[in-house]
């Protein structure tokens, strides 16, 4: 993790579980990185141009609304207000992502089987939380632990948000600047 954030690269946490949702949208947030927490839809990766396309409805719809010039009723905003938290539950973990993750970090693969299947097919090293019924194929870096509780959820979730972060303070100091007054949870994108 820390070898990909040096290098700016993507990292894609997903966990659909309902004790992991929060957690990993957080995690992610901290380290400036990407999530999927409510549902992966088939085709996230795989079928990029027509999630882009998804996304750019959310982008537009979010505009329509910010622009109070368009003279939309009451009704028209509230239908508009709905599809937008729609698109955001299940896109807004990803909108501002280019092009495909370097790495994707999965808890629990058993439930996530749909993404694994679209990481392994676009050769994108998975890295994944491996309870006793999980299979250690096709996982790059596997790592044993419980992936149904939220103790060791949200302590995965920790550590790998640290290594990206000390990745991107490490690729910082290389480039030149001085982080010496950085707290360990700021980041600077």
């Amino acid at each position: 993790v820390k070898n990909i954030s040096e290098n700016n690269g993507k990292i894609l946490f997903v966990s659909t579980k309902k004790q992991a949702c929060d957690t990993i949208a957080l995690a992610a947030k901290r380290c400036g990185q990407y999530y999927v927490n409510f549902r992966w839809l088939g085709g996230m990766l795989t079928n990029w141009s027509t999630v882009s396309k998804s996304i750019k409805t959310l982008r537009k719809i979010e505009a329509d609304l910010a622009n109070n010039e368009i003279g939309l009723n009451k009704k028209e905003k509230l239908d508009l207000e709905r599809k937008r938290l729609k698109l955001e539950k299940s896109l807004g973990g990803i909108k501002d992502i280019q092009g495909k993750p370097d790495l994707v970090f999965i808890i629990d693969i058993n439930k996530e089987s749909i993404a694994l299947l679209e990481s392994i097919k676009l050769n994108i090293p998975v890295m994944a939380i491996l309870d006793t019924n999980c299979n250690t194929d096709n996982i790059t870096y596997p790592i044993p632990g419980n992936d149904d509780s939220t103790k060791s959820i949200k302590l995965f979730c920790k550590l790998i948000s640290d290594a990206a972060i000390a990745g991107m303070k490490e690729a910082m100091q290389k480039s030149g600047l001085d982080i010496s007054n950085l707290d360990n949870d700021e980041i600077i994108l």
